[in-house]
């Protein structure tokens, strides 16, 4: 039973839940002073984190573990115990810190749930199509549904639904069973593998090459809209900005009807 906390340097882990388990992505060129877990161990895609981002570490998760629950979470980014973001704030305001969930909560919610994914929030602007237009290349989510029409054209429909919504899981983050998660790997490499073989990132800024981290982030919508698994969620935060300053500002935002996702 493992959360695996996925980072690209060192940072301060010494305070995480038990169970929260650092993992080094993009180990094959970084130093790895507090001898984290690497993702260039086993069967691994560790070369390609400039544009897989953290989905290296879900590609050596999927291939290297046999955990019978584990999940994914980042170095700054969290899931709390917080179902709604509403008692997150209040929490916040009152503490001045977030606590990550403990892996002994996430467990027992496995037991209602199929999976544990972020609380859903809204897109900027527009729907998920549009934002992802609007920040990205739209022709290389164009190609993304060529490819799904050709693999697996039933989710073609779950698709084309959610990128007409305006309320996304951010992140990538969640916590599941291995079973499930064999099973949404699966289909998610095979999709981005071949999407990698259709487009050029060569001429793209640092950023912009991260693309396929942005277009999992989607995919990973699509994936629960298709299987429609029981959905637990929980709001997350960045331990870099939480705080009570933060709290007083999203609780007026939300109030407004302001509230928008951070960045990545």
């Amino acid at each position: 039973m493992s959360m695996y906390v996925i980072t690209h340097k060192s940072f301060n882990y010494q305070s995480l839940p038990s169970g929260y388990v650092p993992l080094l992505v993009g180990a094959e060129s970084k130093p790895n002073p507090d001898n984290f877990l690497q993702d260039n161990n086993g069967q691994n895609i560790s070369q390609k984190n400039y544009s897989f981002c953290e989905l290296t570490g879900l590609y050596w998760m999927w291939k290297n573990t046999s955990d019978e629950n584990l999940g994914l979470s980042h170095y700054r980014r969290y899931f709390s115990k917080y179902s709604t973001f509403n008692q997150l704030f209040l929490n916040a305001l009152v503490s001045g810190k977030g606590t990550p969930v403990t892996t002994d909560r996430l467990n027992e919610l496995l037991k209602k749930y199929d999976w544990i994914v972020a609380k859903p929030q809204l897109i900027g602007m527009g729907t998920i199509w549009d934002q992802f237009v609007y920040s990205h290349h739209a022709k290389d989510m164009e190609i993304t549904r060529e490819v799904i029409a050709e693999l697996t054209p039933e989710c073609i429909p779950a698709f084309d639904s959610v990128m007409n919504q305006r309320k996304e899981s951010f992140f990538n983050m969640f916590y599941t069973s291995k079973k499930e998660l064999d099973r949404y790997a699966s289909w998610l490499f095979s999709i981005l593998f071949e999407v990698e073989k259709r487009v050029d990132i060569s001429q793209y800024d640092s950023y912009q090459q991260r693309l396929f981290g942005f277009l999992a982030e989607r995919l990973f919508n699509v994936w629960l809209h298709y299987r429609n698994p029981k959905l637990g969620y929980l709001a997350e935060y960045n331990n870099d900005v939480i705080g009570r300053a933060w709290a007083l500002c999203s609780i007026r935002h939300a109030a407004l009807g302001w509230l928008k996702p951070s960045n990545r």
